[in-house]
């Protein structure tokens, strides 16, 4: 059963002041990287594609006849020169230029970079992207919230910018704006929202927000009946002055004292009112770098991390990036490289396709609205990124046929307060669907799972669930089961565990031995090796059931790696299941006898 930490509210307090004082110093990927391409002083696309090392046009590989269910909002940066020739654009619905960079005192731009005769506008445009407009105030906000007349002459400009682009809106990304200037700047959203509606009908505003309203800056009450999307930055949990080494984007957190992650900031806008129709949850095309202390995590960082993107990480895959440095953190569900340089240790965190993959199915599962992406044209020269959205979140999209899914803690740490979420489990090819529990353990009479035996809430209920009452198995009539959980905003416990499935046990296991995999010494005392693994795009996973179908250990293999050696030193003596999958493809499954 995984160990999961109460957090402890003197802790969190002390937490939350010292993470305020670093916000004095703190700077969005965004600012920092408009702030280095600004001071290089580049022009054309030429010296873009130049120091982008720009790979050229290459072959798209997802299927062109897949239609978008979801949103994909895709920031390009002026900085990314040509590579918009290879965004598949069957696969985004939204491209955002980057950006109108407003002079506070006037509200007019220091710089639209080119907005009105931008290509990658044209490109959008001629393949039915929704094309917007970004707007950066990074500094001077009492200056500007001080001034009417430079917040009318912003609105008129963008209103005009907009029109004469035939565009469908503009994306306000306001960042670092003070707690004192947080009812000006709310103020001013909704003035600029009425005007473009009335000005431009069917115009979209959307806005960029932090993953951590560390202030509380943004009144979502109000904001919701105005802002037509809402573009959350999930990313930045850790960043280039972090003290400890850690994952742009955790899925879940990483350490106990530091509880930040996706999973959380979800819970915590639902919680503010925000609607799941205009939810869009920003995921990073990019990595950060440290020098560390060691190779292990959590490590305190040496120095200030660096931003790499995607491609660069990939470009050099036969050295510091290779598999032999490549590890998976199961607590955060990230991936992140640990490897030396002149005799230095660093570690590299970077979301890859199956990391980025786990994301969009919680990005499914909450029911947001889809996904945005910092930034376009950073995974240049590759594929697969594409090839996920296409698998996730398209009409084309084949619902995982097993997999393990948790309370918004993750595998290691509590839920958390205040949350109300629903979402299904609706495997195809379904010959026996069954959701079985390996843990569970919530607040009594106060936080509660709910299960209805169908697509939704209407179908009949099969149980709720509060304090240690197990659900245990449980068998679905049909092809769908739908969860409904509840927390109240007081205690929190270590929540649940469960694995769902939609094949029959029993076939699987009559087909086993059709596969090469093996499986050695079985029986075993401490410890067995599972050889010749073959070679997938996923990384593998290696699950153990105990022989009343509950899960009692999971491995996760990076992709590459052929062999590995299982500790089982604290598993009692008996039968179990030994499962394997990558992805989507399942296939081997074997009985493991531990003496």
């Amino acid at each position: 059963m995984n160990i999961k930490k109460h957090i402890i509210l003197t802790l969190f307090i002390s937490m939350i002041v010292n993470v305020h004082a670093q916000q004095k110093q703190f700077k969005s990927i965004h600012q920092i990287q408009s702030e280095y391409y600004n001071k290089l002083g580049l022009n054309t696309i030429f010296e873009f594609d130049s120091i982008n090392e720009f790979s050229g046009i290459y072959k798209t590989t997802s299927d062109t006849n897949c239609n978008l269910e979801k949103i994909v909002f895709g920031y390009h940066p002026y900085w990314m020169g040509s590579s918009y020739l290879n965004y598949q654009w069957n696969l985004l619905s939204d491209l955002c230029y980057f950006s109108y960079e407003v002079d506070p005192a006037t509200g007019n731009p220091t710089t639209t970079h080119n907005w009105l005769t931008a290509d990658a506008v044209d490109s959008a445009q001629a393949n039915n992207v929704r094309t917007h407009l970004c707007v950066t105030l990074f500094s001077g906000h009492s200056t500007f919230f001080g001034n009417s007349t430079a917040q009318q002459n912003l609105i008129d400009n963008l209103i005009s910018l907009v029109q004469q682009r035939n565009a469908n809106g503009i994306n306000l990304d306001f960042e670092a704006v003070p707690w004192s200037q947080s009812t000006y700047l709310n103020d001013f959203i909704v003035n600029i929202c009425e005007q473009f509606h009335d000005s431009i009908p069917g115009s979209i505003i959307s806005i960029a927000m932090p993953a951590v309203d560390w202030g509380e800056i943004y009144d979502i009450s109000i904001l919701k009946n105005y802002i037509d999307i809402f573009v959350i930055m999930g990313y930045d949990y850790y960043w280039n002055g972090s003290s400890q080494a850690g994952p742009v984007a955790p899925l879940y957190s990483l350490t106990a004292g530091y509880d930040y992650n996706l999973s959380r900031t979800i819970s915590y806008y639902y919680s503010k009112g925000m609607p799941a129709s205009k939810f869009v949850m920003g995921l990073p095309y990019y990595a950060y770098q440290w020098q560390t202390a060691s190779n292990t995590i959590p490590s305190t960082t040496i120095g200030s991390g660096t931003a790499l993107k995607y491609s660069s990480i990939k470009n050099n895959s036969g050295s510091n990036y290779s598999n032999e440095n490549k590890h998976w953190d199961n607590k955060s569900f990230s991936s992140y490289y640990a490897f030396q340089s002149n005799d230095k240790w660093f570690q590299c965190f970077l979301e890859e396709s199956y990391g980025l993959s786990k994301r969009y199915d919680i990005v499914n599962q909450r029911n947001l609205a889809g996904i945005g992406i910092w930034a376009l044209g950073y995974d240049d020269g590759y594929s697969e990124l594409w090839d996920v959205i296409n698998d996730k979140f398209t009409d084309c999209r084949v619902p995982a046929c097993r997999d393990t899914i948790f309370d918004t803690g993750g595998p290691a740490w509590d839920h958390y307060n205040k949350e109300d979420y629903i979402f299904t489990i609706s495997p195809d090819y379904v010959e026996e669907l069954s959701l079985i529990f390996s843990s569970f353990e919530l607040e009594p009479g106060y936080d509660s799972l709910w299960i209805f035996d169908g697509a939704d809430t209407l179908a009949p209920l099969i149980g709720g669930y509060s304090g240690t009452e197990s659900p245990d198995t449980i068998f679905a009539l049909g092809s769908s089961l739908t969860l409904k959980f509840h927390s109240d905003n007081a205690t929190t416990l270590a929540g649940w565990e469960a694995i769902y499935d939609c094949l029959d046990h029993l076939y699987i296991e009559e087909q086993a031995s059709v596969n090469s995999i093996i499986i050695y010494p079985n029986p075993a005392i401490n410890e067995f090796q599972v050889s010749d693994l073959k070679f997938q795009i996923y990384p593998h996973i290696i699950e153990i059931f105990d022989v009343f179908g509950k899960k009692s250990k999971e491995i996760i293999i990076p992709k590459g790696k052929t062999k590995v050696t299982i500790n089982i030193e604290n598993l009692e003596k008996g039968m179990y299941l030994v499962r394997i999958f990558s992805g989507n493809d399942f296939y081997f499954i074997e009985k493991l006898i531990i003496q």
